[in-house]
């Protein structure tokens, strides 16, 4: 083998790996634009599960006897049932599947049904968009109050807060 020669390739490994490398760094950008909207739903599901909502709810968004409304926020915060927990304040319905027999909402009724003293809040107006704040009302727990919107005014929220760690009121009737 003397005088034998080898022949090295003068084209660096490297350089191969790069020809191939710009096709491979391709499908990479194609899955993450594909993986973004996927991404977004999961997101959204994740929240709509997580946030607080009513157990009683069966799709169906009017207040009625037996709706709950419950908050963990702390004391100087308030959690607006209408959001969270009652539905539609606005009408009382006799049926759920005729919402076209509904009536305004006179009063709703509803028991503290929770270990600590609630206060409560309605939000009423003449009409949407336009909406007034009632005085706050203490309810202790076991206890039921009354609550009505304005004289000729929609009844559109309740909102709710306390000094202990769990709050929760349940409607007892609605009219």
């Amino acid at each position: 083998m003397v005088g034998s020669r080898r022949t090295v390739s003068r084209t660096p490994v490297n350089a191969l790996r790069h020809r191939t490398m710009p096709a491979a760094r391709r499908r990479p950008g194609r899955t993450s634009a594909a993986t973004w909207p996927v991404c977004a739903v999961l997101t959204l599901v994740v929240l709509g599960i997580s946030l607080p909502h009513d157990d009683a709810d069966k799709g169906v968004n009017r207040v009625g006897a037996g709706r709950t409304c419950r908050s963990v926020l702390p004391v100087d915060q308030e959690l607006s049932c209408g959001t969270y927990g009652f539905g539609d304040l606005r009408y009382v319905c006799p049926a759920p599947d005729e919402p076209w027999h509904c009536s305004r909402t006179t009063q709703v009724q509803i028991r503290n049904t929770g270990p600590s003293t609630v206060y409560v809040t309605v939000i009423h107006g003449p009409r949407p968009g336009e909406r007034r704040q009632g005085p706050e009302r203490e309810i202790a727990p076991g206890h039921t109050a009354g609550l009505r919107p304005g004289k000729g005014d929609l009844l559109f929220d309740l909102t709710l807060r306390g000094a202990g760690p769990v709050k929760t009121v349940t409607v007892v009737s609605a009219r």
